[in-house]
């Protein structure tokens, strides 16, 4: 267990390169938030930090992989063992879902305030919820708070709750084989409280000292297995001996000795790109032309921003034009769908692109955005190519901390990928696997195997090397402005096969969207060739779809409600935020009305997940638009697993949309 949390934690920090500065109070606590050496702090880290450690205190490791996915919000994945000793296996495993909610930022007169939930989806064993307060005064960096479960069995206070309801004032079991849930957070009859203070060390850099008194009276160990718990108070040492690494020790209670790693970097400064510097400029197809105007359409490549093209675009159509030109109309396409209908004034084109004397704010102040189209346009007899084709490759590395049975799992596959779109929306897709390594060979030893597996036999898929994953022909098409529709038939992932279609609303410039997709799923067959054959067992599943796009971030919530591959009924929440030129953050939430058995006899209705997409269309040997995606979630579930979506249409347009043309206008120079 030990050695395969070190690995993935290794495998976290080689993936990030090293970074400038670090700020020597931005460190986990033992259980993986920001904190002092035992109790959580309010502090964040920036939107995009990723964060990989490991920790022991007996009787506990702890191995956590946390994302920052946006300014007020943590999520992180926690496996947390039971051991007696650092070389033996663990007796037992209690994995969770950890949150961190920022409700108020720090400010010259009042603190940082944080709401956290440790195992707020997991085992009860570590449970607890916290309200907790941080405020800086120069090297001095002070906490305090209120907790819930785990961090209120000291019971300094009755629960301030109960003033809201009986609910919060009912008693809480502090271990139980049935998993923690909403209908647990903040209740108990009574609370405790906490606090650290943090200090600094100005003599050397990212050396800082702790001391902190604990809520936490291990009630749950002591009444397992006669624990002796450590008393409540805890001094601790902090260092960075490189900004992207933590190394904590501390006393607890003059007994214990706790120790963590943690390596941790911002995702922003990953190196990859989709593209390389060499990538060919994107051209823009003249289709009409006026004596003052001419028209032309642009197939967005996607592996460069849409501005960047467009900026291209232009300068080629800028060179060509005879000097009667007064404006250059751009109309925006990707993979078949239609966008924006962009109006440029030449002479601002030629002011900045060509003369380098303007500026891109310059351009988008004289812009036109769908404009009304200009009369006495005779078609010029160019056409867009027929066929655009895309070829790359996917890393693909998935890990779970959530097992309750294996521990730690992972699995390591390279995906080629090719498709092709017409300009009369039709298109096709290719996709073969090559299974590296896994550890999935146990996975169904401990656990009931099901009639009617959705994705429990996932170890099966991996026993071939060599597989076919996607193989689907389909359409897309814009059948009103901000309106498009796809459909999609063949193998559409690497466990299903099937058809059925999507539609989307998206409006040019609003911050929301909404859709709908449905599809007729057939399981294929892991002990067929290639895994081309189909077990027979069918099913409908389709759901409603909701996006809102946070004002001037690049952060998209997602919800979504409907009927699940396992017949069950849910919904999910998502939430995703994009760094430049292509690198992705999202977790996500799925709850259902099915639930599923664990080892213990406990029975969870959740399944929810992090993932984080790095581009690598720059490293040599690998072709444009190639990435690395690398997925933490729980394997070989069945309930509130839904489709992988080959043609999902908020994918495709994103390079249309308002927020992506405006997000990247700068792009349009370069």
């Amino acid at each position: 267990m030990l050695k395969c949390l070190a690995l993935t934690c290794g495998m976290i920090v080689c993936l990030l390169p090293n970074a400038a500065g670090a700020d020597p109070a931005r460190h986990s606590s033992l259980l993986g938030p920001l904190g002092l050496t035992l109790i959580p702090s309010a502090r964040m880290d920036e939107p995009g930090t990723i964060r990989a450690g490991v920790g022991t205190l007996d009787p506990y490791m702890h191995g956590t992989l946390g994302l920052q996915i946006a300014q007020p919000l943590y999520i992180a994945l926690r496996q947390t063992a039971e051991i007696s000793s650092l070389h033996d296996d663990a007796l037992r495993l209690y994995p969770g879902v950890d949150i961190k909610l920022r409700l108020l930022e720090e400010g010259a007169y009042h603190p940082e305030l944080s709401l956290g939930w440790l195992g707020a989806l997991g085992h009860k064993r570590m449970a607890g919820e916290y309200l907790v307060a941080s405020k800086r005064f120069d090297n001095w960096d002070v906490s305090g708070g209120l907790g819930w479960g785990r961090y209120g069995s000291a019971h300094h206070t009755g629960n301030p709750l109960g003033l809201f309801g009986q609910h919060f004032k009912k008693g809480r079991r502090l271990d139980s084989e049935e998993p923690n849930g909403p209908e647990n957070w903040f209740t108990g009859e009574d609370a405790g409280l906490f606090a650290g203070i943090e200090y600094s060390a100005p003599w050397v850099e990212g050396l800082s000292l702790s001391a902190e008194w604990g809520a936490d009276r291990y009630l749950a160990e002591k009444a397992a297995f006669d624990y002796e718990a450590p008393a409540p108070w805890a001094l601790g040492i902090h260092y960075s001996p490189r900004p992207w690494v933590n190394l904590s020790t501390g006393l607890i209670g003059g007994e214990k000795i706790m120790t963590a790693l943690t390596l941790h970097e911002h995702v922003a400064r990953w190196p990859g790109k989709l593209f390389r510097k060499e990538q060919p400029p994107a051209a823009a197809i003249p289709v009409a032309a006026g004596p003052r105007l001419i028209q032309a359409e642009l197939s967005l490549p996607g592996h460069i921003s849409s501005p960047q093209a467009i900026g291209q675009a232009l300068q080629e159509l800028d060179a060509q034009s005879p000097d009667t030109i007064e404006a250059l109309e751009i109309d925006t396409r990707h993979k078949g769908l239609k966008g924006a209908g962009l109006r440029f004034n030449r002479r601002d084109v030629t002011h900045t692109l060509q003369q380098s004397a303007g500026s891109p704010q310059e351009i988008w102040r004289n812009t036109a955005i769908n404009p009304e189209k200009a009369e006495n346009l005779a078609p010029t007899g160019l056409q867009p190519a027929l066929l655009n084709a895309d070829v790359r490759f996917v890393l693909d590395e998935a890990v779970s901390l959530s097992e309750e049975d294996q521990g730690l799992l992972h699995r390591t596959g390279l995906i080629a990928e090719a498709s092709a779109q017409t300009r009369f929306g039709l298109l096709g897709g290719l996709g073969l696997r090559l299974n590296i390594t896994d550890n999935l060979d146990h996975l169904n030893d401990l656990r009931v195997p099901s009639l009617l597996p959705v994705r429990s036999d996932i170890d099966r898929f991996t026993e071939d090397k060599f597989a076919l994953n996607t193989l689907y022909a389909g359409w897309v098409r814009t059948i009103a402005p901000d309106l498009h529709i796809a459909a999609a038939a063949g193998y559409l992932e690497e466990m299903y096969a099937g058809a059925g279609g999507d539609i989307l609303y998206r409006p040019f410039g609003a911050t929301w969207a909404i859709g709908a997709e449905g599809w007729l799923a057939l399981k294929r067959d892991p002990d067929s060739r290639l895994h081309k054959g189909l077990s027979g067992d069918t099913v409908f599943t389709g759901h409603m779809k909701g996006y809102y796009e946070f004002p001037e971030t690049d952060l998209t919530a997602e919800i979504r409600a409907g009927r699940y591959l396992n017949e069950d009924w849910g919904g999910t929440f998502a939430l995703a935020h994009r760094f430049d030129h292509g690198l992705q953050v999202r977790g996500f939430m799925t709850a259902s009305n099915q639930s599923e058995f664990d080892i213990f006899g406990g029975r969870t209705n959740v399944y929810s997940g992090l993932s984080l997409t790095l581009p690598i269309g720059n490293v040599p040997l690998a072709l444009q638009n190639s990435i690395m995606r690398l997925s933490a979630a729980p394997f070989g579930r069945d309930a509130g697993q839904a489709l992988a979506n080959p043609v999902d249409l908020y994918t495709l347009t994103e390079p249309l949309s308002y927020r992506h043309i405006t997000r990247y206008w700068n792009d349009i120079s370069e």
